[in-house]
């Protein structure tokens, strides 16, 4: 699933986001991406209920990566 978002709550501007923005390969195509960490971000101060509610996920999910890196 890939969600496209125009306008993101508690991020910087679009050129400083962009910057910090990881570039992924899907099906052969090159894609910039947030990390999960921006994602966060946005998704708290948005506050929607659907947003909080995914928040637990993605945090445990940055844990476990850097948990992984760290080994």
């Amino acid at each position: 699933r890939i969600d496209v978002v125009l306008t993101a709550h508690g991020l910087e501007d679009f050129a400083s986001e962009y910057e910090l923005a990881l570039v992924a390969e899907i099906d052969q195509i090159s894609v910039r991406v947030l990390p999960l960490e921006r994602v966060i971000a946005s998704k708290t101060s948005t506050n929607r209920p659907k947003d909080v509610a995914a928040l637990p996920a993605l945090e445990a999910t940055v844990r476990a990566r850097d948990a992984r890196t760290s080994e």
